[in-house]
């Protein structure tokens, strides 16, 4: 599986940027009230992020073992475990919550700058909010690369080996 583009991941959320911007305007100009990210956006993102690292550090620690084991081979038994799907849907979690904390946090980093630059709305409780949704979706993006960077197998180990590619002739 090749690693995530954050290049497009930032296009996602360039683009998330302006749908956002836009949605409010348009409905701003129909004369309809504007949609605020609450504060349970934010918490519900932050949520999804510690589940994110609750699943991820496991992966971390079994991915630093193996690299100690191959530069100082040992006997010893395991100090941490993982099994192969629980690593994958670790790894497919963390890719779901890259692409899902760009488009977030774009959608709600247009807005959040359509309502400062515009003026519409309170500050403390349609800006803020908001604007906090925003970093947490980045936040979410963010750590979604990082942890699916954590699981990411060696060159010699992934599908493009030596012995892998003489295997399959």
């Amino acid at each position: 599986m090749k690693p995530l583009n954050v290049p497009v991941l930032l296009l996602i959320l360039v683009v998330g940027a302006g749908f956002g911007a836009q949605m409010l305007e348009t409905l701003s100009a129909r004369g309809h009230s504007l949609p605020i990210a609450g504060w349970l956006t934010t918490v519900v993102l932050l949520v999804l992020a510690a589940v994110l690292l609750v699943h991820g550090l496991p992966l971390r620690r079994y991915m630093l073992e193996s690299a100690e084991r191959k530069e100082h081979p040992s006997f010893a038994p395991r100090r941490h475990q993982i099994d192969l799907p629980t690593a994958y849907r670790t790894v497919l979690l963390a890719r779901a919550c890259a692409y899902t904390g760009a488009v977030v946090g774009g959608i709600f980093t247009g807005q959040a700058l359509f309502l400062l630059i515009t003026g519409i709305g309170d500050p403390l409780l349609g800006i803020l909010p908001t604007a906090v949704a925003a970093v947490a979706g980045i936040v979410l993006g963010a750590l979604g690369v990082i942890v699916e960077r954590w699981g990411q197998l060696p060159p010699e180990d992934g599908e493009g080996s030596a012995e892998g590619a003489g295997a399959g002739s």
